[in-house]
């Protein structure tokens, strides 16, 4: 039962969402995409909504595809269209299980999405009436990351370190395929993603946190570390990677065996660098709150995913995208430091931006 505290922070958490950081304004007509999960958060969020003269309506994807743990969700055009004629339209959906490419019917669609183009948001909904936000810290995190994208956009190279072995370097400027900042899974998350150009990657990645689901985010994690099989203690996920291509690894034998079933199984096999994932949050709800599918993407960690991309260009995930995090890391840009010791350097990467 929700007492008159919860509702006050869930209507002040709500305010930051749609004001602050999805910029609505009265007179918007809005959509909420969600399931029995999220239902009522998301009846929280479109009280708020309409208090503010906001038109908010909410599609309930149970029967869609809940039941089923949104497998083969088949494209409704309805959806879609409702999805296109919003000025706003949220996901409060579980984010990897669902995403905004399943419900408009390509990958390009959910990658758009993750940079907040389209104003299509991932939202994390989850104790929307228990955060305590530093509106301020989740807005830094935010110009971080664009800063950071900005400077990285001329900038040469980026060379991740960790005590435990990580010793990576891919280059950035003109060189990735893609680059982009990833604005649109909110509140808390934020980053820059860079998907290398094949040759560009080169170095050793040791993987001490989670890694996400395998066989297009359906299965189970090579690294879990999710509730009843946390295996994070066992020995890290060494991926030595040689002109983007991924060249050995080794590890705690179990997760060792993961990886060749993973390698076996999926065609084309997953063996390329597809990205080198920023993290630029520092936010301690978005590991309480946030990526409950998988508990990767952690504060205070860079990711490196193994893939199959062949459309690089255009796409940051393809068939087979799996991110393995990198706890505590040094990164460099250019040979300077940016991230020590849990902090970014911000004055730093201000200056450099644009």
């Amino acid at each position: 039962m929700l007492d008159a505290k919860g509702f006050e922070k869930a209507m002040k958490n709500s305010e930051f969402v749609l004001f602050k950081i999805a910029e609505a304004k009265a007179g918007d007509n809005i959509i909420v995409i969600g399931d029995s999960d999220s239902y009522q958060n998301d009846l929280l969020f479109c009280h708020c909504a309409k208090k503010h003269g906001i038109n908010a309506m909410r599609i309930d994807l149970d029967i869609y595809g809940g039941e089923e743990g949104y497998d083969n969700l088949p494209i409704m055009e309805p959806l879609r269209q409702a999805i296109f004629a919003a000025d706003i339209s949220f996901m409060t959906t579980p984010q990897v299980k669902t995403s905004f490419s399943h419900f408009l019917g390509s990958q390009s669609s959910g990658d758009t999405a993750l940079t907040g183009a389209g104003k299509r948001y991932i939202f994390e909904i989850d104790g929307l009436d228990k955060w305590d936000l530093n509106e301020e810290e989740v807005m830094l995190n935010r110009k971080r990351a664009l800063a950071l994208y900005s400077w990285l956009k001329k900038a040469d190279e980026v060379h991740v370190t960790t005590p435990k072995g990580t010793d990576f370097k891919v280059k950035v400027g003109n060189e990735p395929d893609g680059m982009y900042p990833v604005m649109g899974i909110i509140p808390f998350y934020s980053e820059v993603a860079i998907v290398p150009k094949i040759g560009t990657a080169n170095g050793v990645v040791v993987s001490d946190g989670a890694s996400e689901r395998t066989y297009n985010q359906r299965c189970f994690p090579i690294r879990p570390n999710i509730p009843g099989y946390r295996e994070l203690n066992r020995e890290p996920m060494k991926m030595v990677y040689e002109n983007s291509v991924l060249v050995e690894y080794s590890g705690d034998p179990l997760q060792v065996e993961r990886f060749d079933t993973l390698m076996e199984k999926v065609n084309p096999k997953p063996n390329l660098c597809d990205e080198l994932g920023l993290v630029t949050t520092t936010s301690a709800e978005n590991n309480i709150y946030g990526w409950k599918v998988d508990e990767s993407h952690q504060r205070h960690c860079v990711h490196v995913a193994i893939g199959n991309n062949s459309n690089r260009k255009e796409i940051i995930h393809s068939t087979e995208h799996v991110d393995f995090d990198v706890h505590n890391p040094v990164v460099k840009v250019d040979g300077k430091v940016i991230y020590d010791g849990k902090k970014f350097n911000d004055e730093l990467i201000f200056s450099m931006a644009d």
